[in-house]
């Protein structure tokens, strides 16, 4: 059995310092377990030094420091492997349950919301920064700590931005330019930067640089620049006030045709046209602050903006209202009288109340509209028969 001297112990535990473990416990446990190694194996007339470098090279893949780098992990991170574990699992359940959701969205299968909605939070408030917790103890230089922050950042803000996209939240947009600002301006320079200085990582950093810039460059091309949005406001402002007008002047000629003579029972035709009337008006003043739209509304900046109009009807006084005017309709077309001019709610706001959150303020107005033109025109088609 071979005996190790003090030198040779002091050559050891000198080695495992160089070698980069600094931690003076795992210090004498691997010197432990190497003196242990070379007494039992090592012949009394054996090559020490050679010996121990074949010993000490089974401890690691490419250093020893290793060890070090895995047990202050270890120390650092009890629960690292539950971690990483849940880390990846919520990963696969993410982008799972995301698929699925988008797969229900295509055929409009119910459920489709709670799936991408799972989907889009695991990704965001789970995987994204367990991933960022993990892999952040992997990089030695601050500056790539940094850089793994801004991009755990840009990506849980990204995927806020489809999140509140998807469900026509409030604040979507600001999340989207926010993501893509601190993707271009704060983390690529610093990824060019870093990755550009070493030969090795220059052609990856290059082609990942040039995919983010063409990455952002395609999300801006489907955003609406600010003249477009507000040249699209100002038509659709327009359009609904030659609408208006339109109804107006069908009111007059009805008014010219009218004959006290012929007694016509418009109660119920009455009571729709002004019930439309009334939720337009509530509409209007919760837009723009007042019931009417001037005609000058463009030099005085009055504008319907793209909104949906949950935000002026989700209130259970303007739900009943459109529950009582889509039965009031109902009724009035089933009256044969109706039966060759009836009102038409397919494909309205009135055909699809329970997903009234996806109606937009200016079509929900203009079906409004067509639903009144509908009722004047039975009153003159009533006025010439009788």
């Amino acid at each position: 059995m071979y005996k190790i001297s003090e030198q040779q112990i002091d050559f050891i535990l000198n080695d495992i310092s160089a070698r980069g473990v600094e931690t003076e416990d795992l210090q004498y446990n691997l010197l432990d377990h190497i003196c242990c190694i070379i007494e039992q194996n090592l012949k009394e007339d054996g090559d020490f030094e050679n010996f121990y470098h074949n010993t000490i090279t089974t401890f690691y893949k490419h250093e020893l420091r290793e060890i070090e780098e895995e047990t202050q992990l270890l120390l650092t991170f009890k629960n690292y492997y539950t971690m990483r574990k849940v880390m990846l699992n919520s990963g696969v359940f993410a982008a799972a349950i995301l698929t699925f959701g988008i797969i229900f969205k295509f055929m409009h299968w119910p459920g489709a919301s709670v799936f991408i909605l799972l989907g889009l939070v695991s990704a965001s408030l789970v995987f994204i920064p367990l991933y960022f917790t993990i892999r952040v103890k992997d990089k030695k230089k601050t500056s790539e700590k940094v850089l793994l922050a801004i991009g755990s950042i840009a990506g849980i803000l990204g995927v806020f931005h489809i999140l509140f996209k998807v469900f026509h939240w409030p604040g979507s947009m600001i999340l989207g330019y926010s993501a893509n600002a601190i993707l271009v301006l704060i983390f690529l320079p610093i990824f060019i930067i870093l990755g550009i200085k070493n030969e090795e990582t220059k052609v990856n950093t290059i082609v990942t640089s040039i995919i983010i810039i063409m990455g952002c460059g395609l999300w801006f091309t489907l955003v609406i620049s600010p003249m477009a949005s507000k040249m699209m406001l100002i038509r659709n402002t327009s359009s609904y006030l030659r609408n208006e007008q339109l109804l107006k002047n069908e009111m007059a000629i009805l008014n010219s045709m009218h004959d006290s003579s012929k007694s016509i029972n418009l109660a119920s035709e009455t009571r729709i046209f002004n019930l439309c009337e009334e939720l337009k008006t509530e509409m209007i003043t919760g837009e723009i602050g007042q019931s009417i739209i001037p005609t000058d509304f463009e030099s005085k900046n009055i504008l319907m903006e793209d909104v949906f109009v949950e935000k002026y009807l989700a209130d259970d006084e303007s739900m009943s209202k459109l529950n009582e005017l889509s039965k009031l309709i109902n009724d009035f077309n089933k009256q044969p009288s109706n039966a060759l001019l009836p009102i038409q709610i397919k494909f309205t706001i009135l055909d699809k109340l329970d997903f009234i959150r996806n109606e937009k303020l200016y079509n929900t107005l203009n079906e409004l509209n067509q639903i009144q033109m509908f009722v004047l025109q039975n009153r003159v088609e009533q006025l010439v028969i009788k």
